[in-house]
């Protein structure tokens, strides 16, 4: 979570553009320093993505988010809502508008998918909303104009902290007439096995089935003597689309609990788990869900715990919270259970899984990737 977010002081540098207006915020959300400036708007609903950012801000305001893949926090005239954008839950939580901020995210796909998701609501009774953009010019600030060129009047109205900020107002928006922001362009299905899970925009893989997740799925199934062996719970750790937790389901094995900060990450495994049939569980966390959270849900140890850990935030490599929860994962698991984890070979995420296992077996070892097996005798 960052301390000092530039957006968010760049926002302050132009805090009169919210005072007293009708707004909503919507975007790369990193820091519950926004908060402190919501407190002079008329009403301002939030829309999060990443847990921890909602839960940050939640508590700011004295609350605590629930661990669903929608879930909403209120205080006074100021909401948090943590849910993916194509929850159209999203659309009753939010009222009359004035100002539409934009924190723009690098990935230029998942500001089209947010904005036409929400377009409906940034207009009231024929009235259109102000809309406000503010991006990291390595981020893609110094051209976010052109996100909503074709149905907005947008202009540069400051600079700094290596930010730009576009300032303007949308145009009329006519649902029945076609007249309106266009939707990214779509991603295609992931197809493992019989089957197809559908991709949204900002989730890891873009449109297709990372090797690595493959090469996982395929050590699973040489290993795994099939779901009459497995008595106990499965933790898919880190979903993404529901790759790992759905194929098992599919096959037999549960019951699944599929875990991931990210609301879209939640909601596109629901949907695809819905599509297809199958019950899994989804629970919104970072990485490991807590010993005392597990012991509220009925289901404190797991039997298997699959992932393909993230590795990178934003353009960053950062191995911390992978390895902080190979260092925990002895602790979610009962005495026979397994960890199945897959990285990049480079990462050498063996010396870890050695420290904190008793066993551990390369089961397969490519040049780019490496699965592991770690068990606790």
């Amino acid at each position: 979570m960052k301390g000092n977010d530039p957006l968010i002081e760049v926002l302050t540098r132009n805090h009169d553009l919210i005072v007293g207006a009708r707004v909503l915020i919507l975007g790369e959300i990193n820091s519950p320093q926004l908060m402190q400036l919501l407190a002079p708007t008329q009403s301002a609903v939030v829309l999060c993505d990443h847990y921890g950012a909602a839960c940050a801000m939640a508590a700011v305001m004295g609350k605590r988010l629930g661990t669903s893949s929608f879930e909403t926090a209120c205080y006074k005239h100021i909401k948090v809502i943590f849910a993916a954008a194509s929850d159209e839950r999203i659309l009753e939580e939010i009222g009359p508008l004035d100002r539409v901020v934009v924190f723009v995210s690098k990935t230029k796909s998942l500001n089209q998918h947010t904005l036409f998701a929400l377009q409906r609501k940034f207009q009231h009774e024929g009235t259109p909303a102000q809309i406000t953009l503010i991006g990291s010019n390595d981020g893609g600030g110094k051209s976010a104009d052109k996100l909503v060129s074709a149905v907005a009047d947008v202009y540069k109205h400051d600079s700094a902290r290596k930010c730009t900020v576009f300032n303007g107002t949308f145009r009329h928006y006519d649902e029945n007439q076609g007249v309106g922001l266009t939707e990214c362009k779509r991603l295609n299905a992931v197809t493992v096995g019989a089957l197809t899970l559908e991709q949204e925009p900002g989730l890891f893989s873009q449109g297709e089935l990372d090797g690595g997740s493959a090469l996982l799925l395929k050590a699973l199934s040489a290993d795994l003597a099939g779901p009459e062996s497995i008595s106990g719970p499965i933790l898919d750790l880190g979903c993404g689309s529901g790759v790992l937790g759905l194929t098992l389901a599919a096959q037999g094995y549960g019951p699944v609990l599929c875990t991931d900060i990210s609301a879209t990450a939640l909601h596109a495994t629901e949907q695809n788990a819905q599509r297809h049939g199958l019950k899994v569980h989804t629970l919104a966390c970072d990485m490991l869900p807590s010993p005392q959270l597990l012991t509220q849900l009925a289901q404190p140890k797991f039997q298997l715990i699959v992932t393909n850990p993230p590795f990178h935030q934003g353009i960053a490599r950062s191995l911390k919270e992978t390895q902080a929860m190979i260092a925990a994962a002895p602790h979610s698991l009962t005495t026979d259970g397994a960890l199945y984890l897959v990285g990049n070979t480079c990462l050498n995420y063996g010396a870890d899984l050695k420290a904190a296992f008793a066993q551990v077996k390369e089961l397969i070892a490519t040049p780019k990737f490496t699965v592991y097996k770690a068990t606790l005798r």
